[in-house]
């Protein structure tokens, strides 16, 4: 890699490594117009007579708008796999304005379409979802039948195992039966007590919810949300919450709570 600085004409924008679902945002390309002098460079990969953009495309505009000549730029080696789309997601994903769930989601599914022998905590390691996220995003493809359900899965390791057939449906209290029937080796003695943990942190912050000065209905807490996050990202966690919601009750009915009757 090095760094030179090049003209704005010669650094080609191409829209399929923009990893915004919403494109440029005139707003932030307004912010960074203000303070040219504190842009880091470009980040583009050589290709024929110009140079391909890979990272700041916010501030390619905002050059474009104030009518620079020259920009400065980092020239990258291309990827070994030539994936131009995962290397633009990874830098974006780093710094800068922040990508939106609709982002990840939008890179969960184009990795899935590319990879689905790979296993969700890949997927999400790469696309920064959590797992039973990117379980959600499968599920869907597969239900639309866009994507073929693998018979196997790859992880990061390199390591390929067998996916169950309902692997994609299956709720966390399957997941959490199959760990304690096989917990017979130190790793899933350790991978047995993580999940544990986990549910004993989330019933806390469920108690503490309760005792929270104006959290005495669910509406407070709807409102909550909408004033501080504004619409679009409270949509953001709908998505994420309601996801997880109904294994929640699922492993609180399992381990013996008994739901009022509605």
């Amino acid at each position: 890699m090095n760094q030179s600085s090049v003209p704005v004409r010669r650094v080609v924008a191409d829209p399929a490594l923009q990893p915004r679902v919403d494109g440029i945002d005139p707003d932030h390309v307004r912010a960074l117009e203000a303070v040219p002098e504190a842009w880091p460079p470009l980040r583009v990969v050589v290709q024929g007579d110009g140079f391909l953009l890979i990272d700041g495309f916010h501030r390619l505009a905002a050059a474009q708008n104030l009518g620079l000549a020259e920009v400065p730029v980092e020239v990258l080696d291309p990827p070994a796999d030539g994936d131009l789309t995962s290397l633009a997601f990874a830098f974006n994903v780093a710094h800068g304005r922040p990508l939106t769930l609709a982002d990840r989601r939008a890179f969960a599914r184009r990795l899935l379409h590319q990879h689905p022998d790979w296993s969700d905590r890949e997927i999400g390691r790469r696309a920064g979802l959590v797992q039973p996220t990117i379980a959600k995003v499968r599920q869907d493809l597969e239900r639309d039948a866009a994507i073929a359900p693998a018979e196997t899965r790859r992880g990061r390791d390199g390591r390929v195992y067998p996916a169950s057939p309902a692997s994609s449906s299956r709720s966390i209290v399957d997941v959490i039966s199959d760990v304690i029937e096989r917990a017979t080796t130190p790793a899933e003695r350790i991978q047995q007590r993580e999940i544990v943990r986990h549910l004993e942190r989330l019933a806390v912050m469920l108690e503490t919810l309760d005792n929270l000065a104006g959290f005495s209905t669910i509406k407070a807490g709807v409102d909550a949300c909408r004033a501080v996050l504004g619409e679009a990202k409270a949509r953001e966690l709908a998505e994420r919450l309601g996801w997880s919601s109904g294994n929640v009750l699922a492993v609180a009915e399992a381990l013996g709570y008994e739901a009022a009757a509605s």
